[in-house]
């Protein structure tokens, strides 16, 4: 298994953590310092409510959701998908169908809450340095911050227009809707399939360059770093509704039976998924 950072390259052994349910012991530190803050954010929201003061009740309107927004994010990060049934869907390409393994909700609530309270914390940002700095540098903050918060604004809107996101497995092969980006990839390109960690769990496919991939990205190179590790297919476990292993041995099942593909586009893909049929 590689060390982490780099998508393992040979064996198959699934890394610590992978079975989720549990926070790592890296990701406390951040979740206690968010918590934190978040109480600080409640306490000067309350205060400035009592105390008349706008100041400290726009500071903790800002605060409390953003870093409220984090703990949840951290929370769902970390737990285990919760077996969601998988479904038929139209293949991207078209001429088939593909069994989806979808993105879940909660993921998508969570960052697009951090997302907005990000935008309007910069919004806010600005609108303070054009108002209380003044001057040239003042401006020019202000203009830079307004932008990254255009910029988070934009992400926010494209990410909920290809909403909902997902794994596909059809008889043409493999498929990740991402938030931002689309990436399919032919069986015939495939090798491998393994779980490794990349500070957190991910489904890495292993693939080789083909004439017959497809990669769209819908915001440029403003993605969520999938992408970098291309040619292979890399899917954070942690947005996926279905439980992770279900997932990888679905992909690990088809990638070893080229015989059995074509029902990739049926029912009864679904159905083997289902009853456990794709267990090694």
């Amino acid at each position: 298994m590689a060390a982490e950072g780099t998508p393992a390259r040979d064996g198959h052994a699934t890394p610590g953590g992978w079975a989720g349910g549990r926070l790592s012991r890296s990701a406390l530190p951040g979740l206690a310092l968010f918590v934190v803050l978040a109480v600080c954010g409640l306490a000067a929201l309350a205060g400035g409510v009592i105390g008349r003061d706008p100041v400290l009740v726009v500071g903790g309107a800002v605060l409390l959701p953003l870093f409220g927004s984090l703990i949840g994010l951290l929370l769902v990060a970390s737990s285990r998908g919760s077996g969601a049934a998988t479904t038929l869907v139209p293949w991207p390409g078209g001429g088939t169908r593909a069994v989806r393994f979808g993105y879940r909700a909660a993921a998508y609530g969570w960052f697009g809450a951090v997302t907005a309270a990000c935008a309007l914390f910069a919004l806010g940002m600005a609108v303070g340095a054009a108002t209380v700095w003044g001057g040239v540098l003042g401006w020019v903050s202000a203009a830079v911050l307004a932008g990254g918060a255009a910029l988070l604004g934009w992400h926010l809107v494209v990410m909920l227009r290809l909403a909902p996101g997902g794994l596909l497995l059809s008889p043409a092969g493999i498929a990740h809707a991402g938030l931002t980006s689309f990436y399919s990839v032919p069986w015939a390109a495939v090798h491998a399939v393994a779980a490794t960690s990349l500070r957190t769990s991910v489904l890495v496919v292993k693939a080789e360059p083909a004439p017959a991939s497809v990669l769209r990205r819908h915001t440029g190179r403003f993605d969520t770093g999938e992408l970098q590790f291309l040619p292979f297919l890399v899917v954070r476990t942690y947005w996926l509704a279905a439980d992770r292993e279900v997932v990888r041995q679905a992909v690990a099942f088809y990638l070893a039976h080229p015989e059995l593909r074509d029902e990739l586009a049926t029912p009864a893909a679904v159905r083997r998924i289902v009853e456990g049929r794709t267990r090694a």
